[in-house]
């Protein structure tokens, strides 16, 4: 039986065809087919969320043996309901038989790769001095060699692109051998917006060369930050698409970001007294002020003030606080804590290579605050999902081991919240324990953001985000097979993609389930480039009974693909418009046109 949505080009297949099957053990409804119970109904207002606590005695040590009676949690002063907990990390399970030939799926349960108790390590050249970049890199490497043959990690690096050296694994020596091999090439985007400020050495006394030196130095400012939110901008976006990535995973999920960082705020006046200046006050060996013999503080020729090099007005500031917020909502609505790690570790003088980085340091001045800029964004992000953030330390591999302990003795708590007042705003969470001298760190509220279907700029940059992504998005879990159809000539693929219904959020109105999907179908060429791809809205009206039925079947949603001739991969993107949740598979497109000499073949048919 085929039953047409509203959506030109898609039917929707009721039969229990293997591809339903396998949707079924994809994600697993909550009532057994051999039972007369009924799948709950979806309302607009469910929200499950999801936090993790981290529980520790007055010594640092892991508080074990918790139980869902011993915490107690509230929703803006108000106690709420824990519905789902587990502590600790869960043990490996069997992987599950693998799927057929030419099934495809972003499920890892599915694809006999489950990761347990989720890590990445994410390796970030973008944000972090080539000097820096070389020592990490043995520090990283140091710490995969502590790894226990449980433990599951992936290791991503960060250019001006996401780079996935290797997903997950349980294999030291494939880690080892990414690691050891990934060398960045790309620093251009660093060193372009951390230059140097112009000091014209010996003329610093002079009023007119100073306020010549202050105008090129904003100048070159307002280039630096431009570079600055282009990087920025690209850290987000990473953030973002792992989260997505991991999405389906359950419970807790760790990202180690071993990164030299970006600032949180741009175009701050430099504070403190330029370095030549300092010297040429104090070698004067007059005596005095030091400042008054540099000649600071007095009124200089357009508006330049030597003494703390004040931006000019043309020169904004700003906050790129919105911008990490948005990388903190995606890795909150994933359960992912972030635990971030300087690069930089701790330096003595600018002379001293990362190896011979000492315990203590005598950081100058001026360049305090801007060591204190940079951590406040990396302290923003570890604090408000739950992580943790390690300065000032040149054992880099020891501080990935602490944050990576962390996910094994997490606790999960979810809960649904009994307001409705889903309008976008902070709410803020608290958790006690009712044990004494406990320390607890968990990500300090969430963002009751509305159900209601998004904008289309909203949803068109939630497709593109999949689209672009390196990574499959696992936020709606799925399989995806497909056909050539006849005439071969013509290259058309017939997919059929299997999803559960259970995962979206639907809206109860009267009898019927009513929400809506959003699709795109991206076909790339064998360097990544999009050739071309299409959209589709889909909207959903289910009977409650033929909900109730789907919920245990699976549905098969069908599409035609014409296969461009030198695309090498056809994505699968799907949105849940209600919710937000996005899932994409990826198809080779060799797994039904195999060669470069146009042979069809229809596996299909075999």
């Amino acid at each position: 039986m085929v039953v047409r949505l509203q959506a030109f080009g898609l039917s929707l297949l009721l039969i229990l065809s293997p591809v339903s099957i396998a949707a079924q053990q994809a994600v697993p409804a909550t009532s057994n087919p051999g039972t007369s119970q009924q799948p709950p109904v979806i309302h607009s207002t469910t929200r499950l969320v999801q936090l993790s606590v981290i529980a520790q005695n007055g010594k640092g040590e892991p508080i074990t043996g918790l139980k869902k009676e011993d915490f107690s949690l509230f929703d803006e002063g108000k106690p709420q309901v824990i519905s789902f907990f587990s502590c600790g990390a869960p043990a490996p399970a069997t992987p599950p038989p693998a799927l057929p030939s030419n099934y495809f799926t972003n499920r890892f349960d599915l694809r006999g790769e489950d990761p347990g108790t989720v890590t990445v390590i994410l390796f970030d050249s973008l944000n972090t001095s080539s000097p820096d970049q070389t020592y990490v890199r043995k520090q990283v490497l140091r710490f995969l060699q502590t790894l226990k043959p449980h433990d599951h990690v992936a290791i991503y690096a960060l250019t001006t692109n996401l780079i996935v050296l290797h997903d997950f694994t349980q294999d030291l020596s494939v880690l080892v051998d990414a690691v050891s091999h990934f060398t960045p090439k790309e620093v251009a985007a660093f060193d372009a917006s951390t230059s140097q400020a112009l000091d014209l050495e010996g003329l610093t006394s002079d009023p007119q060369w100073q306020s010549f030196q202050n105008r090129l130095n904003n100048a070159e400012g307002l280039i630096n930050d431009q570079h600055v939110l282009n990087r920025t901008g690209t850290t987000a976006a990473a953030l973002e698409m792992i989260a997505n990535h991991v999405a389906a995973i359950p419970g807790r999920k760790s990202l180690i970001w071993v990164s030299g960082g970006f600032p949180l705020q741009m175009g701050l006046p430099k504070i403190g007294i330029p370095q030549t200046q300092m010297q040429a006050a104090t070698s004067s060996g007059g005596g005095g002020d030091p400042g008054t013999l540099a000649g600071l503080g007095q009124p200089q020729p357009g508006g330049g003030d030597p003494t703390n090099q004040l931006t000019r007005i043309e020169r904004e500031s700003g906050s790129l606080a919105e911008t990490v917020y948005r990388a903190i909502r995606a890795l909150n609505r994933v359960n992912m804590a972030i635990y971030t790690v300087d690069a930089h570790g701790v330096e003595v003088s600018s002379g001293i290579s990362p190896d011979q980085r000492g315990t203590s340091t005598s950081p100058s001045a001026a360049g305090f605050f801007d060591r204190q800029n940079i951590r406040d964004s990396s302290r923003m992000l570890a604090d408000n999902t739950g992580g943790k953030a390690f300065f000032g330390t040149n054992d880099i591999s020891e501080a990935v081991r602490n944050a990576f302990d962390d996910g094994r003795y997490a606790c999960s708590i979810g809960f649904y919240p009994d307001h409705s007042q889903w309008d976008g705003r902070f709410r803020e969470l608290k958790v006690k324990l009712n044990s004494e001298g406990a320390h607890l760190r968990y990500r300090k509220g969430y963002y009751a953001l509305p159900g209601d279907p998004d904008s289309e700029v909203a949803v068109k940059e939630a497709l593109g985000l999949a689209a672009a992504s390196p990574l499959e998005t696992a936020g709606l879990g799925m399989v995806v097979t497909g056909k050539t159809l006849e005439p071969l000539s013509a290259r058309i693929l017939q997919l059929q993609i299997a999803l559960n219904p259970i995962q979206f959020l639907l809206k109860e109105s009267g009898n019927r389930q009513q929400g809506a999907l959003d699709m795109a179908f991206i076909q790339r060429d064998a360097a990544g480039n999009i050739l071309v791809g299409d959209k589709q809205h889909l909207g959903i009206n289910f009977e409650q009974k033929q909900y109730e039925f789907l919920s245990k079947a699976g549905m098969t949603l069908q599409r035609n693909v014409a296969v461009l001739p030198n695309s090498k991969e056809i994505r699968v993107v799907v949105r849940d418009a209600s919710s937000g949740a996005v899932g994409s598979v990826n198809i080779p497109v060799k797994a039904f046109f195999p060669g470069n000499d146009n042979t069809l073949h229809s596996p299909a048919s075999d």
